[in-house]
């Protein structure tokens, strides 16, 4: 099949989702305070109700990658995946519990602050190059999957698609603020949401229902989430064993939810209400992983529809992340307009993680970079230049989005692969600096460069060296049936269980490192950096004495609520006196201040009566 091209009711609906999003922009660039303070910019004000923050966390973080990534790879490996989506919520527990309560108290508008006060500049330096790259590497693969999917579907030229997203994006971010961002978020997570549904429905009617299509995938193996004995080993060379997308899951979603720019910036703009952070937190865990069940259903639509005849297998698109539009536009080409609002949704999943990757980056680069050389720089010029570095990330990331169109795998693994090369080092250095009092400056130093090192090694080294991954059958038997009364007599493809072998294809050697799954990446790296961390900080100690303290506040409560089961070694490292007022919110200057009113009139009473 070839392109089928859009109509004019299909633009029509693209154009006016980015024109409004554009317009969010134009309107918080001329209201309210007019984006003329960096609080208002990069923060929304601290005011912003949870209802805008939750929908912006989801729509950030359920970017294209799953929307174009995860029904691909439903479709090409199976559903075993959608484990981790039962213990992704375990990670916005232990971010909302453990994390946010020491980022929240220390302030800011940049998370690397608390790196700064915890293990100085040195290191935080080296966490804010690999964050940055990180982010940056991520938005460029977000801002391709649409244009890929316009590219597939359209004909249009894949670089003006990434131009239209990448500029849209950067009209709304530069002029409107955070403000903007979150309220745009908020529109497009309505689009995306309305698009999904349409889909599921449209799709489940189209298959003949959802028993029909349930035996198709089960006759082709893809439900092998059906089977758990199958994936219950610990061997780390297994692409999706339950144990590796356990502990990916629960880590992924801690990471990106407690140590992440993107959601401290939305922390922060948060009003000050302890009930609002376990709403927006706890909806964004059901939603994403709802999200992410939704997302898996299509993949099997998408396989019930095409049974007789795979697209990949006959050259009607080059990537199975290209499955999903391929598949609205086969479904839907005929209905004016219903495609066009479909991939509309692919839109605004782009556009929100690409304006807050804009955003964050901003804030981290002017308060990281920009005033540290700038220390008497006015508050009005710094919201111009963080504009400005706005509107650089933009046009930074359009020629970074050449490395996404040229890296030669999937969208869904190659962000998992970025994200645990960097992303995975900078949380296990949050982690001990939370957890473990006992790692110092120079310790935390070399486990991060260790860790960064490692993941590295495993995480791009296997983006060159792929490891072996097993597929399941498909069928071009009906490409060339007209005849749909033919279609009914052919069959579909069958799971042969003897072809379901990974381990012959296991490789010995070097190349055996690269056998190792992406799931298990995250947590080796961690333990590599954690354990480097606290082996480099002992023999330092050994070497030269460390007797600076740290400050309570940037530990975690538990390790304060547990100060007489800690070991003395820790004990002597936590200094529980420091009373530092820039970690100390208004709230709690306000207790101190009624708390020292009420214990001096206690002792004027006292003393009258002696």
């Amino acid at each position: 099949m070839g392109l089928i091209y859009f109509s004019w009711p299909d633009y029509l609906l693209v154009a006016i989702v980015l024109a409004v999003s554009a317009g969010i922009g134009f309107y918080y660039a001329f209201t309210g305070g007019k984006q003329k303070t960096t609080k208002e910019y990069l923060l929304a004000d601290k005011g912003m109700h949870w209802f805008p923050v939750t929908c912006s966390l989801i729509a950030t973080f359920e970017s294209s990658l799953s929307l174009l990534g995860l029904p691909g790879e439903i479709y090409t490996f199976g559903t075993v995946i959608i484990y981790s989506f039962i213990f992704k919520p375990i990670g916005v527990i232990i971010a909302a519990k453990f994390y946010l309560p020491v980022f929240r108290k220390m302030g800011g508008i940049s998370l690397y602050k608390y790196v700064r006060e915890r293990y100085g500049r040195v290191i935080q330096m080296f966490m804010l190059v690999a964050g940055t790259f990180q982010m940056l590497m991520f938005c460029s693969l977000i801002m391709f999957g649409p244009a890929l999917s316009i590219s597939a579907v359209t004909g249009v030229n894949i670089w003006l698609a990434v131009i239209s997203v990448a500029g849209v994006a950067i009209i709304y971010t530069v002029l409107g603020g955070l403000k903007a961002v979150l309220w745009t978020d908020t529109l497009q997570l309505v689009i995306m949401m309305g698009g999904t549904f349409v889909v599921l429905i449209y799709g489940i009617i189209d298959g003949g229902g959802m028993a029909e299509i349930w035996e198709a995938n089960k006759l082709s193996g893809r439900l092998d989430f059906l089977e758990p004995a199958k994936f219950i080993s610990v061997d780390p060379r297994v692409r999706h064993s339950i144990w590796g997308l356990a502990i990916h899951g629960t880590m992924v979603f801690a990471t990106i939810y407690g140590t992440n720019q993107l959601s401290f910036q939305r922390l922060m703009a948060l009003k000050r209400d302890r009930t609002g952070i376990y709403i927006v937190y706890g909806l964004t865990a059901f939603t994403t992983c709802a999200f992410g069940i939704f997302s898996a259903i299509i993949g099997l639509i998408i396989f019930a529809r095409n049974k007789h005849c795979d697209p990949l297998a006959t050259k009607d698109i080059f990537s199975k992340d290209q499955l999903y539009p391929h598949y609205v536009m086969k479904l839907m080409g005929h209905l004016p307009g219903l495609p066009g609002f479909i991939l509309s949704a692919i839109f605004s999943a782009s556009l929100s993680s690409l304006s807050s990757g804009m955003s964050a980056i901003a804030a981290i680069i002017l308060q990281e970079f920009v005033k540290p050389c700038r220390p008497n720089m006015t508050d009005r010029t710094a919201t111009i230049v963080s504009k400005i570095i706005a509107l650089s990330m933009g046009g930074l990331l359009i020629l970074l989005t050449f490395f996404a169109k040229n890296v030669g795998v999937g969208l869904f693994t190659t962000s998992l692969a970025i994200g645990g090369a960097f992303g995975s080092a900078s949380f296990a250095v949050f982690t001990s600096g939370i957890f473990l009092p006992i790692v110092n400056q120079k310790g935390a130093i070399m486990g991060f460069l260790c860790g960064a090192a490692y993941s590295v090694f495993l995480g791009f080294g296997g983006l060159i060296n792929r490891p072996y991954v097993y597929r399941y059958p498909v069928s071009t038997a009906g490409c060339n049936v007209t005849d749909v009364n033919l279609l009914t007599n052919l069959t579909s493809p069958v799971y042969d269980p003897s072809t379901w072998n990974p381990q012959s294809h296991y490789r010995s050697g070097l190349n055996g490192f690269y056998d190792i799954s992406y799931t298990w990446i995250g947590i080796l790296d961690m333990l590599v950096t954690v354990i480097a961390s606290i082996v480099f900080s002992h023999i330092i100690n050994l070497i030269k004495k460390d007797t600076e303290k740290v400050d309570s506040k940037l530990l975690s409560p538990l390790l304060t609520h547990a100060y007489c089961f800690m070991p003395k070694m820790w004990r002597d490292r936590i200094n529980f006196n420091d009373c530092d007022e820039e970690f100390t919110d208004e709230s709690n200057k306000s207790t101190k201040k009624e708390s020292v009113e009420v214990l001096s009139e206690s002792s004027e009473v006292t003393n009258s009566k002696l």
